[in-house]
């Protein structure tokens, strides 16, 4: 059942074969499989039960609904976005379903690397098609593309680069455009449609408003979860609750398990936990275009550019310039709601507002980086957390050539400007305006950055002296501690890790039922 942890007493004590600590792919993937495996279940989510018949549509009621932090979350010093889901389904509530499987040339060289006996790229394979089939992925067909995912695909092709169509797990989309606020046609087969309903009919309880604090173990066995009732207004800590469990599973996300473990100063040989965090940085370009677009109507993102994208041994598409070596960004249309877009679009009073009258002309790219350079998440008292990430040289030059990039496939689409989004923003209409716009490098806050995919939180290692957590999730110096989320990613991905993050949570779930 689905219960309110505002409902429940103050030192309640509860009891479980399995707690799970956060409700996205992860950690409803391994409630689903423990409870069908006659294991009692309880799983704690912070956020709340959010139906469609919830979903209104609006930015000032879904953003604080679906997002931590009202989607206002960030680094210690805020030049670096980071756009995290919360409530039963996660981060699958918000968003816009892509589903890529990570290339075999990367799982091989983690299994090389960390020694990952029990992942080889054979035992992905069958991962992946079994979550496929479980969320129905599919490809996007070509007439559900929208003009606005068109003219990325136009653009590749009047410069010659590379682009396809994209999959995704939705059925029955009637194209609303509204994925990113949750959706209210129930289309997308995500953790909450598809792995709730099972858990719940096999006995999982679901707990909501309830935030995990601490783990309490002896040093060699984790034994409770000590958790706070959270008011979802405005997240005020209130009563106490304690879950004993024989197995407590980490799947929070690649931020707060890390710091939950850190919190719990549960012990860590590699000390990794929360030093290798990727999470994927983007710039945007955004553009005018004479015709309207509508780019906030329908299926978001169906259409990709991997011209600057070779991960591992793929094929290495030609310089984007001279002197160029890095193939490590992956290009993809980006669009806001009216609020959204307003922040994201250039300049103040009477520009500003010249550009928003324009909102139904105008298109926007993303540029996603596969980073190098990690960041760092930790504690912050006993309910927060602090990221601390900035990307280095060679991952700024990279961003810089993909807002470039961005800005080129716009105007080579028809644009009649475009805006590069600096501090003082530029306006671009040729390649040649492009090439002088963009400089050397930046500093925090002289371009805006946004990231949706952390990762790495606590990178899985059969070795322990290389990371906490095994190839099946389990940790190597607590027994009965496991960790199901995004966190288990040895390094960046490169392509969305949602159906990656499913794959590791069917893949812990079994491992976790077998004890």
């Amino acid at each position: 059942m689905i219960h309110d942890a505002l409902h429940l007493p103050d030192e309640t004590l509860l009891r479980a074969d399995v707690c799970v600590i956060g409700a996205g792919p992860g950690g409803m993937m391994v409630a689903m499989v423990a409870a069908e495996a006659g294991l009692s279940v309880v799983v704690v989510e912070a956020g709340s039960f959010v139906t469609p018949e919830d979903m209104t549509q609006r930015e000032a009621t879904m953003l604080p609904l679906l997002y931590w932090e009202g989607a206002a979350r960030a680094n210690v010093d805020r030049s670096l976005r980071v756009h995290q889901g919360r409530g039963v389904g996660g981060s699958s509530l918000h968003n816009l379903n892509l589903c890529k499987r990570i290339p075999d040339a990367m799982l091989a060289r983690w299994q090389r690397d960390r020694h990952l006996e029990h992942l080889p790229v054979a035992a992905w394979h069958r991962l992946y098609a079994e979550v496929e089939a479980l969320l129905a992925v599919s490809d996007v067909p070509p007439e559900r593309w929208n003009r606005h995912n068109r003219l990325l695909e136009a653009g590749c092709r009047a410069l010659g680069w590379k682009s396809a169509g994209l999959r995704h797990n939705r059925s029955g989309c009637i194209g609303s455009g509204f994925c990113a606020l949750g959706c209210a046609y129930d289309a997308k087969n995500n953790a909450a449609k598809v792995l709730l309903p099972r858990a719940v009919r096999a006995g999982a309880d679901v707990i909501t408003h309830l935030q995990a604090v601490r783990i309490e173990h002896d040093g060699r066995r984790a034994g409770a979860v000590l958790a706070r009732a959270v008011s979802p207004e405005n997240g005020t800590p209130l009563h106490r609750i304690r879950i004993d469990a024989r197995r407590v599973v980490l799947a929070a996300s690649a931020t707060a398990t890390a710091a939950l473990l850190l919190r719990s100063r549960v012990p860590d040989l590699s000390s990794s936990v929360g030093t290798q965090l990727f999470m994927h940085p983007a710039v945007i370009a955004a553009a005018e275009f004479d015709e309207p677009v509508e780019a906030w109507s329908g299926i978001p993102q169906t259409v990709e550019c991997t011209e600057f994208l070779a991960l591992d041994g793929e094929e290495r598409a030609p310089e984007p310039e001279a002197g160029a070596k890095d193939r490590r960004t992956w290009i993809v249309p980006a669009f806001g709601h009216p609020a959204g877009a307003a922040v994201m679009l250039p300049g103040h009073g009477a520009p500003h507002r010249a550009v928003m009258k324009r909102y139904n002309h105008l298109a926007v790219l993303t540029a996603m980086l596969h980073e190098r350079t990690p960041g760092r998440v930790q504690p912050d008292g006993d309910m927060g957390l602090q990221i601390d990430a900035w990307p280095g040289p060679a991952d700024r030059a990279e961003l810089l050539r993909g807002l470039a990039s961005c800005a080129q496939l716009l105007l080579a689409a028809g644009a009649r400007r475009a805006w590069l989004p600096f501090r003082t923003p530029i306006e671009v209409r040729t390649h040649a305006d492009i090439v002088a716009a963009m400089p050397a490098d930046f500093a925090p806050h002289e371009l805006g950055l946004s990231a949706v995919h952390p990762m790495a939180g606590v990178p899985m290692s059969d070795d322990p002296r290389l990371g906490a957590v095994d190839s099946r999730g389990r940790h190597h110096h607590l027994s009965g501690l496991w960790v199901a989320d995004g966190s288990l990613l040895p390094t960046s991905t490169g392509v969305p890790p949602q159906l990656s993050i499913y794959a590791l949570g069917l893949h812990v779930g079994r491992a976790v039922a077998a004890t």
